[in-house]
């Protein structure tokens, strides 16, 4: 690598990929682990089955491939599996401006159009803290840790934080990346996007679980749990949900019911007593017009 000033080598058997070696696996599981670079073999340190482009991937499908998998570099193979290039972001990103600059203005305004919303949708998908190589950290976990040593396409987020999504009043989406560990913390960043924060009383959080039931979020586990069953179903984002509603309105509902049932059980005394004031308002007026006549 440093002969030939790169950044990044392929480790194939035959003319088959079988892993990739960058200089950020140098840095965080050569250097980071305290290896000998003269005794460790780069089996042990490269990212087995990586991800991987062909000869009829566009540039702008490269770098969402890139952008998804949240990885630098990305191999190109033709159609028998065989290595034929290995690319970094940084040459598909100067590919595909000299693209733009020498087409025509239509051509020019759609691919600049195009590579405006993959940097709009990096930048704003993923903290900045974020830029990293995913493949230097599945690097971190040993191979016997890896399964059969696949890179995963989703990998985890950096520290505790994960990306959630929730819909306002206003049918506006929010999606925005917090901590995964505090749900004071995640209420208090949901009340500032909202601006909900003048409102009685704390709201509630629902999500969906993996069985399509909304539970309610009420514990700091529960939150923690609700990540982590996202990240074992493979989302990347946790969908939310806010319920504004309290026990005050409740109570409500239910007491405009309760005055007609009230009523309904006095009915039937009015009606005895009326009957009766009738009964001996009549008996009265017999005996009165009997006397009258005598």
């Amino acid at each position: 690598m440093r002969e030939l000033r790169v950044n990044s080598v392929v480790i194939t058997t035959g003319n088959l990929l079988q892993g990739i070696f960058t200089s950020k696996d140098v840095l965080m599981r050569v250097v980071a682990q305290n290896l000998s670079p003269e005794l460790t073999l780069v089996e042990k340190v490269m990212t087995a089955h990586p991800d991987c482009a062909t000869l009829d991937t566009s540039i702008l499908d490269a770098l969402h491939i890139m952008h998804d998998g949240k990885f630098l570099h990305i191999p190109v193979v033709d159609g028998d599996g065989r290595v034929v290039a290995c690319l970094d972001v940084l040459q598909l990103t100067q590919a595909a401006i000299s693209m733009a600059e020498g087409g025509s203005g239509a051509a020019n305004d759609v691919a600049n159009t195009m590579m405006q919303k993959f940097w709009d949708s990096a930048l704003a998908l993923e903290p900045p803290d974020e830029e990293f190589d995913s493949q230097s950290e599945i690097s971190l976990v040993m191979p016997s840790e890896v399964g059969d040593g696949r890179s995963s396409i989703y990998p985890a987020a950096v520290g505790n934080s994960f990306a959630f999504k929730l819909q306002d009043k206003k049918g506006r989406m929010h999606r925005f990346t917090c901590g995964s560990e505090s749900l004071d913390e995640l209420m208090s960043s949901i009340t500032q996007r909202l601006g909900t924060g003048g409102e009685k009383g704390p709201i509630q959080l629902l999500y969906d679980d993996d069985e399509g039931d909304r539970v309610l979020l009420t514990t700091d586990s529960d939150l923690a749990g609700a990540v982590l069953n996202a990240k074992s179903s493979g989302l990347k984002v946790l969908r939310l949900h806010v319920d504004n509603s309290d026990s005050s309105s409740e109570v409500k509902k239910q007491l405009p019911e309760l005055v007609p049932l009230q009523k309904s059980q006095l009915m039937p005394a009015h009606y005895g007593l009326m009957a009766g004031a009738i009964a001996l308002t009549g008996v009265v007026l017999v005996v009165y017009l009997k006397r009258s006549k005598v």
